[in-house]
């Protein structure tokens, strides 16, 4: 599964899939060319799913127009905001929810461990984390286990504070987080030292 957040997500081997967080720096870089090959390249490297907070056009552009190669967009879910943040202007109303995509590879049978029900969310944003986009540990935990099965391999390309490798821990997956800024490795690896890392792996490979 890749999990990616500019918003992206997902994972690899075994029945992996990849999942990642929005960088927070450098957005001029991020217009519609450069994020269809980030999402490509997600996409080719989990056997999967994608599954991405994203841009609100970037989203049904995916989905109406333009899928990224290898991906087709399986659904646009919704995480509402109950303490969204005000905007400055005041000229119109704040966007009190957030998009998110769930793409899955285009050349494999989709499946999910949701059954037919919905994957939006109602939650608050976190406060106090010590960053500016960090997603609630609640919603990554159900994308885990509804997106990747036991043992599976998580990809975060922008861990942020490292909340994805949390939820994979708490949910007895693999992950990998991959996070230019030092501080926010120093607040992984903070995060990380907290939790109780008891893998059983089984046969896994």
């Amino acid at each position: 599964m890749a999990r990616s957040n500019r918003n992206g997500y997902g994972t690899s081997g075994g029945g992996n899939r990849v999942l990642s967080g929005r960088a927070e720096t450098r957005f001029d870089a991020w217009d519609h060319p450069a994020q269809l090959a980030l999402f490509a390249e997600l996409g080719r490297l989990t056997r999967g799913w994608v599954v991405s907070n994203i841009a609100t056009d970037t989203a049904f552009r995916f989905e109406v127009e333009e899928p990224p190669t290898g991906l087709k967009m399986m659904r646009v879910g919704a995480w509402i905001k109950t303490n969204p943040m005000p905007i400055i202007s005041a000229d119109r109303p704040a966007m009190g929810w957030e998009p998110i995509a769930y793409l899955h590879r285009d050349d494999r049978k989709p499946s999910w461990n949701g059954g037919g029900r919905a994957a939006n969310y109602v939650l608050p944003t976190s406060q106090g984390s010590g960053h500016a986009t960090q997603k609630p540990l609640q919603m990554v935990e159900d994308w885990v286990r509804k997106f990747s099965d036991l043992h599976d391999l998580i990809l975060d390309p922008f861990a942020g504070t490292g909340t994805t490798l949390v939820a994979a821990v708490n949910e007895n997956r693999r992950a990998i987080g991959v996070e230019l800024e030092e501080r926010y490795c120093e607040l992984i690896a903070k995060r990380l030292s907290n939790q109780t890392m008891t893998f059983d792996f089984g046969d896994a490979s």
